[in-house]
């Protein structure tokens, strides 16, 4: 068996790294960038468990599960993921398939849109005995509406694999939240629903943003039943089947977003703006309106948005998306969104008068989900995987 492995370049070169007595992160990385097959990642993974750091075992393992996509731009190697690294442990779903635990987005194409809803008492009814209300927005007229987002993603490497995803989102506060917390003082401008996105806490020593509203997600639909096992499951999150089509031509982007039985959801059609600072000055506006202060963030910080979802009236679900970038804001257009209501989440959003006013544009998304809860006691899939058992599982 020996003789078998030393015979991979992979392993010849993972032998010579490991001379030191240590495979580290960049050593992780140049065996990462040989050619090679998951089943060479397996074996390194076997051969030198104990020599492995923490962050060159992450790498490694999640190639060996999940091979990095061919003719996707890499961006495993961020920073964001050695902070939160894979940690060997996978997690079986009701349907019986073995994945990492860690749900962590690498790479994609994601377009959010921020806007207000008029039918207030609606979208209070969607998040009824959960301990939350929408944060909203009050006009200098009297007028109160609340926000939502609708967000629609094309990813392209995950650690569940390639997938595409929509998600129903309101911007949420504690339920009776003093009116401080509860409401912002909106600009008619239309860029005050992307403050819900902002308002939050800085901190320059560990450069980490942390959002004061929580993102309330009512309804996700996804491409692969994998992803919606590990929401519905992990992350209490209503998913159910759909599918979403991305057309890029130039700065022209369009996104059909269907059921899973076909109906129409949404159409968004954009044409991209070439400057991505041009919108700030209404965003800047309308934070003064708000009273908030308005400053861009430094390169590098890591923006942490507390999330929480629940599957019809079960208990909530709580965990935290967080990320290093942050999106390209423009206007949007008349027609820009167009909300189908033969499919149910098309429906929603036009029962609850949702209004798009901003647009926000990420080329290459990535992130990382972290806090969810581990399986309950009567349901415990979550395992260590060890070497033995990491080549067990993976040739399954």
């Amino acid at each position: 068996m020996l003789t078998a492995l030393r015979s991979s370049p992979m392993m010849h070169e993972a032998i010579k790294l490991a001379s030191d007595g240590e495979i580290g992160n960049s050593d992780a990385i140049a065996l990462l960038q040989m050619p090679h097959s998951s089943e060479e990642v397996r074996e390194v993974l076997t051969a030198f468990d104990k020599q492995l750091t923490r962050e060159a075992r992450a790498k490694l393992t999640l190639d060996a599960f999940v091979p990095r996509p061919a003719h996707v731009q890499n961006q495993r190697y961020e920073p964001i993921f050695d902070k939160y690294p894979i940690s060997g442990k996978t997690y079986t779903t009701a349907s019986g398939i073995v994945v990492l635990n860690e749900v962590q987005y690498y790479n994609g194409e994601m377009v959010q849109i921020f806007g207000d809803c008029v039918n207030v008492s609606r979208v209070r009814e969607a998040l009824a005995w959960s301990g939350y209300q929408p944060l909203g927005l009050r006009y200098r007229d009297g007028r109160e509406t609340v926000i939502a987002q609708f967000w629609s993603h094309n990813l392209t490497d995950t650690s569940l694999r390639p997938y595409n995803a929509m998600f129903i989102v309101v911007a949420a506060v504690r339920e009776g939240a003093p009116d401080c917390d509860a409401f912002i003082k909106a600009d008619d401008n239309g860029a005050s629903s992307v403050l819900s996105a902002l308002r939050g806490s800085f901190n320059p020593t560990t450069a980490v943003y942390e959002n004061d509203a929580r993102l309330f997600f009512v309804r996700l639909l996804d491409s692969t039943k994998v992803a919606i096992e590990v929401g519905r499951e992990r992350m209490g999150t209503d998913k159910r089947p759909g599918t979403i089509d991305l057309t890029h031509t130039g700065r022209q982007i369009a996104f059909s977003v269907k059921d899973g039985a076909g109906h129409k959801v949404a159409d968004i059609n954009v044409t991209l703006t070439e400057d991505p600072h041009a919108y700030l000055a209404d965003v800047a506006a309308a934070a003064a309106t708000a009273g908030m202060p308005f400053n861009p963030f430094p390169s590098g910080t890591e923006f942490v948005y507390p999330s929480v979802a629940r599957i019809g009236n079960a208990p909530v679900v709580d965990w935290q998306w967080r990320t290093d970038l942050q999106p390209r804001l423009q206007s949007v257009k008349p027609n820009t969104v167009v909300f189908d209501s033969s499919s149910d989440e098309g429906a929603i959003m036009n029962t609850w008068g949702f209004r798009p006013q901003v647009l926000g544009y990420l080329a290459n998304v990535r992130g990382v989900v972290t806090g969810v809860p581990e399986p309950s006691p009567n349901r415990q899939r979550v395992r260590i995987v060890g070497p033995t058992t990491a080549v067990r599982l993976l040739r399954k």
